[in-house]
């Protein structure tokens, strides 16, 4: 997920405010102490939410900031009310309450222009375009911000203006429209100079690193990131430092500089802790899981791994994604009805007007034309209706293509769960050829010093014997290399993206080593998981065309389903269960049979018509994405013209049977 989250631009909003604020909130307490009114109490705590806690303590600026709405709603204070759903929508797209946010705007936006409040005007627009580049809809996000800046202007919002350009600027960057960019900033930081508005000035300086990096003038975008460091504005400010220290680590990358990476990755990843970023969490443990990768640290790789996994969950779930275009939608149907309700109402006015013109004969011609007039409106209306079906139409069609990015994203993470896996039980697969290769080289080092000693003794007959020994140890020493070899050419031919290409691969092999690593793999998880494992392999199975690493991925997804379901079975059964994994190959109506049978729970009838349905499972929540068998089917259906079968009882086990075409 390369495209930033724009919560920087909604905390150069509330940053920019806090200036004023902090020597309002003051003034206000003294005002409140003298005479005690719930107006100025309700201008107290909005203001204290956003000078004192928006970059210390975000549940606590949000608990102020609803303190505030709740009284201002008791005393029936309308500005009081207006002002707080503005903050309470700050912190909660800050918090990445996406859908939350979103709705408390269109709450606040109609109730701000009717009481004329135009800085919560301004407020609003802004944090919708936040919402919108969030969602990659890239005009609308737009749109809200030169309506946000408009506003800004025509009142003289200083403070918001410099904000507001800022945001333009950003969102072309993302846009990579580089001299769009490069325009606003130019003009934003001209502007904030002139009318001293200089507390954001370390926005604006990053932003001109950004576009010497994308431009690839790494020298350039480093000078600036560390300028924005070294800037006031910054030291106070944890996300303006993870974003320096992350975009420094970004340059070190692109000039394959890994130790500067790494040490300035893990920087940005400790302010992102700090400020509580999801966003900056994702992209800084994104960098590190690259470029541990790179450097074979596949341990480290994965611990990042899985904190980017929850941070891009946290932020961009498939749920919240729906939660926003469903809310979207909502309010586009509410507005519809309105105007429904409006069309009906004048209609009855008009229905009842004509009663009245009916009832005078001199007035026919007049009836004659309203009721051409009306003709005239009802097919305008129409025309309108269609339209607005298309749009609608339009986007459907959209939301479509969305759902779609984000099932591609879900497959790359189960992917790379896979790989995790295998990477656990590697470690103890490789380790007996290993400590062959070791012992044996520990044994050949001593019948060669003995070796020497029987040469200076003249015992020639017992030199023969050891070196017969030697050799033999020799020739083991260079058989489990292979083997170590083996597994590790295996690992890595699993672990590269499938290019497709077909090789003549035995089954029986591939199927044995997965399934040791898949048994390794969960042993690694739960030591105290234990099964006998029974294999029942065909000599004389032919070799047959697959594309090893997508084969390989189907068997280990089905060796580690039968491995859960017996383990989940063991610790409810107690002592008195024998799990037990059956894996046998067979030739069958010219097609290689790969059968794997668990005498696990089994599967209930209810649900075995959806357990090739993407996203569908029964593991509890971080335990599956519902992926493995869907993408198992279409590998061996849609990729080798095979078959999946499924049997199984509630109870006593499940059987999958796979069958591939020789030819």
């Amino acid at each position: 997920m390369k495209k930033p989250f724009l919560l920087v631009i909604l905390l150069a909003l509330c940053c920019s405010q806090t200036i004023a604020q902090k020597s309002k909130v003051d003034s206000l307490q003294k005002a409140y102490n003298k005479n005690k009114q719930d107006t100025t109490f309700v201008q107290l705590l909005y203001n204290k939410s956003l000078s004192k806690y928006l970059l210390t303590n975000v549940d606590s600026g949000m608990l102020t900031a609803r303190q505030a709405l709740a009284l201002s709603r008791k005393i029936h204070y309308k500005k009081g009310e207006v002002i707080s759903l503005t903050a309470v929508a700050n912190f909660l797209n800050i918090s990445g309450d996406l859908p939350g946010s979103l709705k408390v705007t269109f709450e606040a936006l109609p109730e701000a222009i009717k009481i004329h409040e135009m800085r919560a005007v301004s407020s609003c627009y802004n944090t919708r375009g936040l919402t919108y580049s969030t969602l990659k809809d890239y005009k609308k996000a737009l749109d809200n911000y030169y309506a946000a800046r408009d506003v800004a202007e025509k009142y003289h919002y200083n403070d918001l203006i410099v904000v507001l350009l800022n945001n333009i600027s950003r969102q072309y960057l993302d846009m990579n429209k580089l001299d769009s960019a490069l325009y606003f900033t130019k003009k934003d930081y001209a502007f904030a100079l002139k009318a001293h508005m200089t507390a954001n000035l370390g926005y604006l300086i990053r932003n001109f690193g950004i576009i010497q990096f994308k431009k690839g003038d790494w020298a350039g975008a480093i000078k600036y990131y560390v300028k924005s460091l070294h800037d006031t504005s910054t030291r106070n400010n944890h996300y303006l430092q993870s974003e320096d220290y992350r975009r420094i680590a970004e340059v070190y990358q692109k000039t394959n500089n890994a130790d500067s990476c790494i040490d300035y990755a893990k920087k940005a990843y400790e302010q992102a802790k700090l400020d509580r970023n999801p966003d900056q969490v994702q992209r800084t443990t994104k960098l590190l899981t690259d470029e541990f990768l790179l450097k074979g640290n596949y341990k480290d790789a994965f611990n990042y791994q899985q904190i980017t996994l929850k941070a891009q969950d946290s932020l961009f779930s498939q749920q919240k994604t729906l939660q926003v275009q469903n809310l979207a939608y909502n309010e586009q149907q509410r507005r519809q009805q309105a105007e429904a309700a409006q069309i009906a109402y004048q209609n009855k006015i008009r229905f009842y007007g004509l009663i009245g013109v009916l009832l005078v004969f001199v007035l026919i011609v007049s009836i004659l034309w309203y009721a051409n007039q009306k003709r005239k409106k009802a097919n305008n209306l129409l025309h309108r209706q269609n339209e607005q079906i298309q749009t609608q139409h339009k986007a459907l069609e959209k939301t479509l293509g969305e759902l779609k990015t984000t099932q591609t994203q879900l497959i790359q993470s189960e992917k790379m769960a896979s790989l995790g896996e295998l990477t656990a039980g590697i470690a103890h697969e490789i380790q007996n050829p290993l400590n062959f290769v070791n012992n044996f080289s520990e044994v050949n080092t001593e019948l060669i010093d003995e070796m020497g000693q029987e040469i200076e003794k003249g015992n020639f007959a017992e030199v023969k014997s050891i070196a017969v020994d030697i050799k033999e140890n020799q020739q083991k020493i260079s058989q489990h290399g292979k083997r170590a070899d083996f597994i590790v050419k295996g690992m890595l031919q699993h672990s590269r993206i499938s290019t497709g290409e077909k090789q003549q691969t035995n089954i029986n092999v591939l199927a044995d080593e997965f399934l040791k690593l898949s048994y390794h793999g969960l042993r690694a998880k739960d030591k105290s998981f234990n099964t006998e494992i029974v294999t029942n392999f065909d000599d004389n199975l032919p070799k047959i065309n697959v594309v090893q690493q997508d084969m390989g991925r189907v068997l280990l997804n089905l060796f580690n389903n039968a491995f859960y379901a017996v383990g989940q079975k063991q610790k409810a059964a107690g002592a008195g269960y024998k799990p037990e994994v059956t894996v046998s190959t067979s030739t069958e109506n010219n097609g290689v049979v790969i059968k794997v049978k668990d005498n696990g729970k089994g599967i209930p009838d209810a649900i075995k018509d959806k357990i090739m349905q993407p996203f569908f499972t029964t593991k509890p929540t971080g335990e599956g994405t519902g992926l493995g068998l869907s993408l198992s089917y279409d590998m061996v259906v849609k990729g080798h013209g095979g078959s999946i079968q499924v049997n199984s009882k509630e109870g006593e086990g499940s059987e999958f049977i796979i069958t591939i075409p020789i030819s």
